[in-house]
């Protein structure tokens, strides 16, 4: 599967997955041939999508993200400007996505690939109504693929939670959202679409995720209700008009709906994630250290594991929980803290939910024997977003590669500017490719995130303390 971090993510190259249920050609076949009875019935389930629609209209949002061409996808890039040219103005473009107001006070949770790569002042948010607010913080959940922004309003209408226990397969699902930027074009009014729960419990994170960039896909739920680019990080409802998911994906080999959707659960993992987003604090992850694959009969018999479930330890990493563990290749691991695996996935899901520090009891087979094993899962490291663009330098962190590159030392801190855009402010104060920002305004620059939250919060002009013996001062105007 191919990204597509505009609004829903495409699987191009995934088998064809047919929509087995077209809700409309039945619901148009039931009123032609239904007896005025039913037709009452039918009446009565139209006007309830209505009702639905007009309670939640309010609480979506459309989301237009401004970010550097370099963290943008290839599929996201427009075949032609306004003008029908192909010039990309400033490197920069337009990523188009929704947003769920989850609370009156301008708290807005999106999908972290809408506004990837974006800074807070980048990125616009339109409500339903028309009204248009500039994001004043993001808090953000790579990972699982989570964003939280603030917004300046108040008395804003919140959507109505609801839980995914309570989903069931078939039940009617509701999409709402800004497809193709049709919301953000006009005035803020979301699209609808209605289908039902196709399945749940997908677990997609290597089809999603083929590069395994530490994206967690697990737990989807999938609907045929539509979902198209820029509907990500929009409601996926039930019919009480409860969020029930963000709707995060598409299998598809059009690049658009093909009735094969998936929404990230509103679980209790997943609830508990926002609410951390919400407060501003960062979210941790468990970590053992441990490559996983799928576990084939040929692993269980060669562990002496049972016919059904577990997860096959494919490889371990040096200097990790499972190696002090002792864990190795081909162990099959049946239960993690007294919880039953059933897939990689799954046990993916509970060492990410494991408090860090804590030992917990593994349970595994190896060479046919049944064998507990206590591990202490450590933090996991996120990777942090690599380069930014800031007042036309193109700055990196100073990984190995780009100290390599430019002939830093290796224990080096701070960003390193890597482009200079000719008559940018950059360029007219006279910073340099190769050289190291240390300091903004006096405050210390240790990475780009830093990087990221200091630059959104500086006015201009701007002082910046270059590395160097002497350190350098420049000032960008």
């Amino acid at each position: 599967m191919a990204h597509s971090s505009t609004a829903c993510r495409s699987a191009a190259q995934t088998r064809g997955l047919l929509v087995a249920l077209c809700v409309g050609a039945i619901a148009s076949l039931a009123i032609a041939q239904a007896p005025p009875g039913d037709l009452a019935q039918i009446e009565l389930l139209q006007n309830t999508l209505a009702t639905v629609a007009e309670g939640v209209r309010p609480a979506v949002v459309a989301i237009v993200a401004t970010r550097p061409l370099d963290t943008v996808n290839p599929q996201e890039v427009p075949e032609s400007g306004p003008d029908g040219d192909h010039r990309l103005p400033d490197h920069v473009v337009p990523a188009v996505g929704s947003g769920i107001i989850i609370d009156s006070n301008g708290v807005i949770l999106t999908n972290e690939h809408v506004v990837h790569g974006a800074l807070p002042a980048d990125i616009t948010c339109i409500l339903s109504d028309g009204e248009s607010y500039r994001a004043q913080e993001v808090n953000s959940d790579p990972r699982r693929d989570l964003a939280v922004l603030r917004i300046n309003a108040r008395g804003l209408s919140a959507a109505r939670l609801g839980d995914l226990a309570d989903v069931r397969q078939g039940h009617f699902a509701i999409v709402m959202g800004n497809p193709f930027g049709s919301a953000s074009e006009s005035h803020g009014t979301p699209a609808m679409s209605f289908g039902i729960i196709s399945a749940l419990g997908r677990g997609l994170t290597r089809q999603l995720d083929p590069l395994m960039t530490d994206r967690y896909y697990g737990n989807l739920i999938q609907t045929d209700a539509r979902i198209n680019p820029g509907n990500s990080g929009g409601p996926l409802l039930n019919i009480k008009g409860e969020v029930i998911g963000i709707n995060t994906a598409i299998s598809t080999r059009s690049g658009t709906s093909e009735g094969v959707g998936y929404a990230i659960p509103l679980d209790r993992t997943t609830k508990e994630i926002i609410a951390q987003l919400a407060r501003g604090e960062a979210v941790e992850y468990g970590f053992l250290g441990v490559g996983l694959r799928s576990t084939t009969d040929a692993d269980r018999q060669a562990a002496g594991a049972p016919d059904r479930g577990g997860a096959t330890v494919a490889s371990v990493e040096f200097g990790t929980p499972a190696a002090s563990a002792n864990l190795q290749a081909g162990d099959v691991v049946v239960a993690f803290d007294g919880q039953s695996v059933s897939n990689a996935d799954d046990l993916i899901g509970l060492v990410g939910g494991a408090r860090v520090g804590v030992p917990v009891n593994l349970t595994l087979y190896r060479d046919k024997k049944r064998m507990n094993t206590a591990v202490v899962p450590a933090r996991r490291k996120l990777p942090p977003p690599n380069t930014c663009r800031w007042r036309g330098a193109k700055l990196a962190h100073p990984d190995w590669e780009i100290c390599l590159a430019h002939k830093l030392p290796a224990d080096v801190t701070g960003v390193v500017i890597t482009e200079v855009e000719a008559n940018s402010p950059a360029a007219k104060a006279g910073l340099l490719v190769g050289q190291v920002i240390q300091q903004i305004d006096g405050v210390r620059i240790q990475g780009i995130q830093r990087m990221l939250r200091v630059a959104e919060k500086t006015g201009a002009p701007v002082t910046v303390l270059i590395r160097g013996d002497p350190p350098l001062e420049l000032t960008l105007p």
